[in-house]
């Protein structure tokens, strides 16, 4: 992704994210994502007309597993535009999305807190090793299933949950909460579980349009 692609993208997400339906309307499967060609779809406009035919509950999956794709990317690449970090150049490869310092491999991931935590969200910030555990033991089958070194982007407001997919577009907060974790990455203690290691970045809002980061282990 170039500098002008994420500027556009990042725009169009930010103005879609009150569009997008906040659950997924459908259980995660390969014959649901099959439907589409999801990853040949570049604009909001070319998917609304490839999931037309489809029914709601499709459309709603299908809608938000894009748009949370194209965020995915954004958050990608606000990684790999720091000097000590390089993007897997395979963007099919499975096994990691950006290394950092040459050595430290993760795969990304944006998510929510689960909603069986949320109750008890400032004890789950200060350690989420039991989170982690459920991301891990609780991902989806079929062909997206793995077990990977993962640095989880989590996304809570403290306002109102609902306001997960703007907390998902807060670039300019991100960009700099990802520079101080690549800053700092070699001195960060993440949580070995799994066999693998994992990280955590909390991206949250306690008040209203201003987004804060946390990183666990730092």
């Amino acid at each position: 992704m170039t500098d002008h692609q994420f500027s556009t993208l990042s725009a169009d997400l930010r103005t879609l994210a009150g569009q997008i339906p906040l659950h997924w309307g459908n259980i995660q499967n390969n014959k649901t994502d099959d439907q589409i060609d999801m990853f040949g779809i570049e604009s909001y406009a070319e998917l609304t007309k490839a999931l037309s035919p489809l029914p709601v509950d499709q459309q709603n999956y299908l809608l938000r597993r894009w748009y949370l794709w194209k965020c995915a990317q954004c958050d990608e690449y606000l990684f790999y535009v720091n000097a000590n970090v390089q993007r897997n150049p395979d963007p099919c490869d499975k096994a990691y999305d950006i290394v950092i310092d040459g050595n430290i491999y993760f795969d990304v991931k944006g998510t929510v807190i689960p909603q069986s935590m949320r109750g008890d969200a400032e004890t789950v910030i200060k350690d989420p090793r039991q989170m982690i555990d459920f991301f891990y033991d609780h991902q989806s089958t079929g062909r997206r299933y793995d077990i990977q070194n993962r640095l989880f982007i989590v996304h809570h407001s403290f306002v109102d949950t609902a306001r997960e997919l703007f907390l998902r577009c807060a670039w300019q907060s991100k960009r700099a909460i990802y520079n101080t974790f690549c800053t700092n990455a070699k001195n960060i203690q993440f949580y070995h579980t799994h066999g693998v290691n994992a990280g955590v970045v909390f991206i949250l809002e306690r008040q209203k349009g201003v987004a804060e980061g946390v990183i666990y282990g730092m």
